[in-house]
């Protein structure tokens, strides 16, 4: 069976942002990983995930310098997690 990995996209909703995270660290099925791509957020989001990343080593986090979009985060996200 291979690996799953979790891919969050994320743009100024660090509250929200947190309850997926705990989701899906707390679900029946236990997760490979939790890539979480963060947008340029401006809401904490940045300070948040590298405090979690330092404390989950199934958590890891990629900032992006700019807002690309849904699509484009996720985009990212599946090549990273593919990868």
């Amino acid at each position: 069976m291979g690996k799953v990995c979790a891919v969050i996209v994320t743009y100024n909703r660090l509250e929200m942002l947190k309850e997926c995270i705990d989701a899906l660290l707390n679900q029946t099925y236990s997760l490979d990983g939790i890539l979480i791509i963060n947008n340029n957020s401006t809401d904490g989001t940045k300070e948040y995930l590298d405090g979690l990343v330092k404390e989950n080593k199934k958590v890891q986090a990629l900032h992006l310098n700019e807002n690309i979009g849904g699509a484009g985060g996720f985009h990212i996200g599946v090549k990273e997690a593919y990868e």
